[in-house]
Order: C-alpha cells, then sequence, then structure tokens
C-alpha cells in the first residue's frame, strides 16, 4: 500500500473549480477569456489571475486527456483484471498490462486487482488484447467495458474545501 502520511490534500475552492469547467470544455482557452466567464458568474479575477491559478493546478495534477467516444471512430475500453492468488502475479500481471497497448494501467485493492484503459481502432483490436491478456500465468479473470457516452461533472470529481 502507497504511504500517504506526507501527502497534502488538494484544496480545490470554487474559483479553481470555475476555471477547471472552463478548461474540460476548451483546453485551449485562453486566460483573457476565462477571466470574463468567470465574471459572468460574479467572480472577479484578471487574466493573470487566472494564469496563476491555472499554473497552480497544473502543478498539482496530471494530465487526463478523455477524448468523446461520439466524435472519434474508434473505442475506449475498460478492462478489469483479477489475478491469481500467487506470489508476485498481481505485479507481473500489472507489469505485462504496462508493457501492452493500454495508456493507463492501476493497481490496488478491492473487488478487482488491476484495470486499464486503451484505445483501439476495432473491436477486434480489443479482443486480440483480451486473448493476450487471458493468456498471462498471472490473470484470473477479466472483464471489460467498451464507452460509448460520458458525462462529466467537475463539481462530483473535484470537491470543495
Amino acid at each position: 500500500m502507497t504511504d500517504r502520511s506526507d501527502d497534502t490534500v488538494l484544496e480545490i475552492d470554487e474559483i479553481d473549480r470555475r476555471i477547471l469547467e472552463i478548461l474540460a470544455n476548451d483546453p485551449r482557452s485562453p486566460y483573457a477569456d476565462i477571466s470574463d466567464e468567470l465574471a459572468h458568474h460574479g467572480i472577479e479575477l484578471s487574466s493573470e489571475g487566472v494564469r496563476r491559478r491555472v499554473t497552480t493546478l497544473l502543478d498539482d495534477m496530471t494530465s487526463f486527456f478523455l477524448p468523446r467516444p461520439e466524435r472519434n471512430s474508434w473505442e475506449i475500453v475498460l478492462v478489469t483484471v483479477k489475478t491469481e492468488n500467487c506470489e508476485n502475479s498481481k505485479r507481473a500481471a500489472f507489469e505485462a498490462m504496462a508493457d501492452m497497448d493500454f495508456w493507463f494501467v492501476a493497481e490496488g485493492f478491492g473487488t478487482i486487482d488491476l484495470y486499464g484503459i486503451m484505445t483501439a481502432k476495432s473491436n477486434s483490436e480489443i479482443g486480440d488484447l483480451l486473448v493476450r491478456l487471458e493468456a498471462l500465468d498471472s490473470v484470473r479473470e477479466i472483464d471489460h467495458f467498451i464507452e460509448t457516452d460520458r458525462a462529466v461533472n467537475i463539481r462530483n470529481y473535484l470537491p470543495v474545501y
């Protein structure tokens, strides 16, 4: 398990949340336009103030680009993995997935051991990946989910403290 004793809580306020909502809809929004949009919500912040906040936010976050499924001709698939109950099975499966076509692989604990996200040109490409995963000695069970639509609410994702 990851030691988080030295971690600090990312504190997002209403202004940060509004900025992130704007950037989620248009990541290339100029700071001046963000400042104008904030003014529509009763938040007075100069474009320089927006720049400082965006810089701080980006220092504390990772980039996570999620293509909109309805605007593309390829698939986004989430694959979950349960590993065998053998020493190092979880680590072996994690490393194998990290070497495959996934652009995101996560290890944790709960009802699944690992999950990965990939973008595929076709369902047959997804099928080929699933066959490769099933062939791993360290993998006991896999499931997958192909995304067809999504709703994003940044307000639920980033709590205001």
